[in-house]
């Protein structure tokens, strides 16, 4: 089950949190605040605060992700 798999990827961060890579849309922003990792086509966003790691977006990443990123965390 893909939500399954999804919430597995989501989990796994918990070990290795800053793993992921800074999500391109965002990068051009000027925003390193966000991370992200892929269950493709899926994309989990989160970011880290000490040592809790808050997911924001997860999303199909053939969605246009700089609208969508644009709009879930605008003021973040």
């Amino acid at each position: 089950m893909i939500a399954r798999e999804i919430v597995r990827s989501a989990l796994s961060l918990r070990d290795l949190p800053n793993r992921g890579a800074h999500p391109p849309e965002l990068l051009a922003r000027g925003s390193r605040a966000y991370r992200q990792i892929l269950f493709k086509p899926y994309r989990i966003l989160y970011r880290v605060r000490a040592s809790t790691v808050f997911i924001a977006v997860i999303a199909d990443g053939r969605r246009d992700m700089a609208s969508l990123l644009s709009r879930r965390l605008s003021g973040s």
